[in-house]
């Protein structure tokens, strides 16, 4: 868990280093247009640099489980059963991410060779954000699917009554 906990923190970063490039890019480009200076290459960093953002924060939330659920009638259901619902959830999406990896990689591996129009950047880098966010999405979805699991038998173990 030792190496999760090290993904986790790397992501954090990159997520915080590329908004905050994102940031800094877009003001570049506000007062690009209220100075004689032209900086093209400004719209489509920003386009990737929010491509990233989202493919390093993606995972940070679903390993904190944040990610937005409708639990109208969930909300109704007994815990236990509660439990393995949301572990159901869980699985199914790390089983889709997992999935999509092979494809998310595959399509990284058309941009090789191509560039991007201002900026000259290999599409491969670019599309590889793809193969990020799945690949972690589906570590972190399989892990909540074992803490979720897991916290029961905690309960159990330490006599606490449910």
């Amino acid at each position: 868990m030792k190496a999760v906990n090290v993904f986790s923190r790397i992501l954090k970063f990159l997520t915080v280093l590329t908004f905050s490039a994102l940031i800094v890019v877009v003001l570049i480009q506000i007062t690009g247009r209220y100075s004689p200076l032209t900086f093209v290459w400004t719209e489509e960093l920003s386009r990737y640099l929010f491509v990233y953002s989202i493919a390093f924060g993606a995972p940070v939330a679903m390993e904190k489980r944040e990610y937005i659920t409708v639990d109208l009638l969930v909300g109704f259901l007994p815990e236990k059963i509660k439990k393995f619902y949301n572990a159901f959830i869980y699985l199914v999406l790390g089983v889709f991410s997992a999935m999509l990896v092979t494809y998310a990689h595959n399509f990284a591996m058309l941009g090789e060779g191509q560039t991007s129009a201002t900026l000259g950047i290999d599409m491969f880098y670019i599309y590889m954000s793809m193969f990020i966010t799945l690949l972690f999405l589906a570590l972190y979805s399989f892990l909540n699917v074992y803490y979720i699991l897991k916290e029961n038998t905690y309960e159990r173990e330490e006599g606490v009554e449910q």
